[in-house]
């Protein structure tokens, strides 16, 4: 990890020049996040934006049979790519996903492009890593497909154009701007997502148990424990109950 390095980086993308969005507010053609971390891991843009010959893919970062998917959003618009990258070549891949550990937000006017005052809210956790894994299920475990978390302080920018009357819910977030990399967490074989098991959960337990201790709920949780599943990291175990259980799996 080069914190100072990114933090550079950071800078670098927060003035640079801008062309007119269509609130006023400035965009670029790459969101900022996006391509912040993409010059980080890989400073030599001959290798970014790298075709896949035959198909409409392309590679984030590409040098040689290594392959870099900086995924920024929902992991689902990858899942062809992934499928393709994992049944169709012998290339590895790693999948570089941030984490907004620690959180800024600013709300912006979009006529008058007013921005207010930035203020601390929830950040995010490395633990929301795992219901995105579940769209890549068939593919967990594959030594060619690894997983890089950064944790990043971040500041967001979010539109006041919601359908409440204070326009904020149902609003859309503009741009996440990259502050500084608190750290890094790479996942590299099915082992390293032990880190996930909560220390105090059960050795047989539910998706109830997982929920509880993680703070993933709903959808989230269930996806979360099927991804770990799907890892080995866990097994399924006779019911509590009625409900779905599982072991904590002796991966090692």
């Amino acid at each position: 990890m080069n914190a100072a390095r990114f933090e550079r980086l950071c800078v670098e993308a927060a003035t640079r020049g801008r062309t007119a969005g269509a609130y006023g507010f400035g965009t670029l053609a790459e969101k900022r996040l996006h391509a912040v971390i993409k010059k980080y891991l890989c400073d030599n843009e001959d290798f970014h934006e790298v075709g896949m010959e035959g198909t409409r893919f392309v590679s984030d970062i590409r040098i040689g049979n290594e392959i870099i998917e900086v995924q920024t959003g929902a992991f689902y618009p990858m899942q062809k790519k992934i499928a393709y990258y994992m049944e169709k070549t012998d290339c590895t891949v790693t999948v570089v996903h941030p984490i907004a550990k620690v959180r800024w937000m600013s709300w912006v006017e979009p006529e008058s492009v007013e921005i207010s005052p930035r203020r601390k809210v929830a950040g995010e956790k490395a633990e929301d890593l795992l219901p995105e894994l579940y769209c890549l299920r068939e593919h967990l475990g594959n030594p060619r497909l690894r997983f890089r978390l950064l944790l990043l302080e971040v500041h967001d920018f979010r539109l006041l154009n919601g359908w409440s009357g204070d326009r904020k819910k149902g609003s859309n977030r503009y741009e996440r701007l990259p502050l500084s990399l608190i750290d890094e967490i790479d996942l590299n074989t099915p082992a390293d997502f032990i880190r996930f098991l909560p220390a105090d959960l059960p050795d047989h337990f539910t998706v109830k148990d997982f929920s509880r201790l993680t703070k993933l709920r709903g959808r989230d949780a269930y996806s979360a424990v099927r991804s770990l599943a799907a890892l080995g990291v866990i097994v399924p175990a006779p019911p509590i109950g009625k409900a779905m259980a599982f072991y904590k799996s002796a991966i090692t």
